[in-house]
């Protein structure tokens, strides 16, 4: 059995063989270490654009968990319900992230369903949106970006989301 350790999320695991994603945070493998070789980036102090930029970033990622999680009890299957649900875990763990960075507690409204569409097909559409979204203002977000530690949090956001949006594409199985 082997620890390993999320270089964005900070979140310590067991397992086997080195995972494909972080199953905290989803970030990719690139981003995922074994336990002695973890190293937080620090952070220092915020510019007040990156400030600007988290708290955006943090409402985005409340929105979108809410939204799951709303958008989950009208699921049409087993898996639809799965996926939404495990979209809006991730999503509250990149609230728990953008949090930690920012140096506040979390939203309290985070675990709360938000208003979905009574469609799954049309919260998938939705969902497409919102990624979409989120990816290209990350993207403005990371060029603004002068702290080390928020380009890496955005860098591994952006491929967390572009990730998501491939997920919205396709109904789940039952």
């Amino acid at each position: 059995m082997n620890i390993y350790r999320c270089l964005i999320c900070g979140t310590p695991f067991l397992g086997g063989a080195k995972p494909t994603h972080c199953p905290f945070c989803g970030v990719r493998q690139r981003h995922v270490v074994a336990a002695e070789e973890y190293r937080i980036v620090a952070i220092g102090e915020l510019s007040e654009k990156s400030r600007e930029n988290l708290q955006r970033v943090l409402e985005l990622e409340v929105e979108n968990s809410t939204f799951y999680l709303g958008a989950s009890k009208v699921a049409d299957t087993v898996a639809g319900d799965a996926l939404l649900r495990a979209l809006a875990r991730l999503e509250a763990e990149h609230v728990s992230i953008v949090a930690r960075i920012l140096d506040i507690a979390r939203p309290e409204e985070l675990f709360e369903p938000g208003e979905s569409s009574p469609s799954h097909k049309q919260n998938l559409s939705e969902s497409r949106k919102r990624e979409e979204r989120m990816v290209h203002l990350y993207r403005r977000f990371l060029e603004e970006a002068v702290e080390d530690r928020v380009k890496q949090v955005l860098e591994a956001f952006i491929e967390i989301e572009t990730e998501h949006l491939a997920l919205s594409e396709e109904e789940p199985n039952a």
